[in-house]
């Protein structure tokens, strides 16, 4: 009988491991496949080339990404879709040098956004065109993006949105000129944040490699505060059922600065410039909605990581931006709750 029991608890177990081989190997090549897997709705990926490019140019901005004519739809971003989308512009094609290509990922899958040519994208970092794209309504979306002549960058949205369209997908001109606006503004700021850090007696001692990775930290954190802020806002709307007032805005921006440790590297007229955005967030259908809230929360781990990526990087100074920084979100997020807390009380 024994035996039996034994021959049984022994058949099982290779099933079972059997079984988890078999799932390893089909997870396995799940993965292998991933990179080779078409998007249903779209097909293959979208490539949208400056049209300012010559051949010679075209066939580099290719090889950088890693496509061909064969691998992709291909589409061209004009001068036209510049004052389109965007709202500005001359309409000249000449303008228009860098290229992106777009592929739709899954529902729930987020922004993902990649620099393939760093060098020559010399203002916008890759985090930094994620909230814009959120703010156009872009969603679950790779986005790679690649120059083979030095621009600032501020065009590539252009070209991720003519991709949608080209798609069939549409995208309000509201919301993409709005997103024009903050990638322009939060350039502005996240570069004053920069020279003002560069000044602090703090980082006198950093190598100019070091510099570099704090001022992409400080670039990060001014990307999360405008997560903050927009996550705020849809939520007091949502409680009150009123737009925020020019004071709540001014709090709202305020203590995500500070949550963020940026408060003491931002000057006023900074902070104006995003209440000025913030308010604008409210009054641009669909910025504030629940599916990009969704987006948002997705860009926020992202945004964390970098800090936290970099900060380590950074030795001593690196610890005490991080460690300042985590107390503080600590800090603004207990207290925030507890005032959300204390105005639901007062309705009960």
């Amino acid at each position: 009988m024994k035996l039996h029991k034994y021959i049984i608890l022994a058949s099982l177990t290779l099933s079972l491991g059997a079984g988890a081989i078999q799932t390893a190997s089909v997870a396995h090549a799940s993965n292998t496949s991933s990179e080779t897997v078409i998007n249903e709705r779209w097909g293959k990926p979208t490539f949208v080339a400056g049209a300012g490019l010559n051949q010679q140019q075209l066939t580099d901005t290719m090889s950088e990404l890693g496509i061909n004519q064969d691998s992709v739809k291909m589409e061209q971003a004009t001068g036209a879709d510049l004052v389109k989308y965007l709202g500005y512009g001359s309409g000249d094609d000449s303008v228009m040098l860098s290229s992106v290509v777009v592929n739709r990922e899954d529902p729930g899958k987020g922004i993902a956004v990649q620099i393939l040519t760093p060098n020559n994208i010399t203002q916008i970092t890759a985090d930094q065109y994620k909230n814009p794209l959120v703010t156009a309504g872009i969603s679950d979306a790779t986005v790679k993006v690649a120059s083979v002549v030095k621009v600032t960058g501020e065009s590539a949205l252009t070209g991720v949105y003519k991709a949608f369209e080209s798609n069939g997908e549409t995208v309000d001109p509201a919301r993409a000129q709005l997103a024009q606006t903050e990638l322009d503004t939060t350039n502005e700021v996240s570069q004053s944040i920069v020279n003002s850090a560069s000044e602090n007696q703090d980082q006198q001692d950093l190598s100019a490699d070091d510099q570099a990775k704090a001022d992409e930290a400080y670039k990060a954190q001014l990307n999360q505060t405008l997560v903050d802020i927009k996550k705020e806002l849809a939520d007091l709307k949502e409680k009150q059922g009123e737009l925020a007032t020019k004071e709540d805005v001014q709090n709202i921006v305020n203590d995500a600065l500070e949550k963020n440790n940026l408060s003491q590297l931002i000057s006023q007229d900074d902070i104006n410039k995003l209440v000025s955005l913030a308010e604008q967030y409210q009054t641009t259908d669909g910025v504030l909605d629940k599916e990009s809230i969704e987006q948002l929360d997705k860009i926020s781990s992202d945004f964390k990581d970098t800090v936290s990526s970099l900060s380590d990087q950074l030795g001593q100074f690196g610890d005490s931006l991080k460690g300042t920084l985590e107390e503080n979100q600590g800090f603004f997020s207990n207290l925030w709750q507890s005032i959300k807390n204390f105005f639901a009380n007062l309705g009960n």
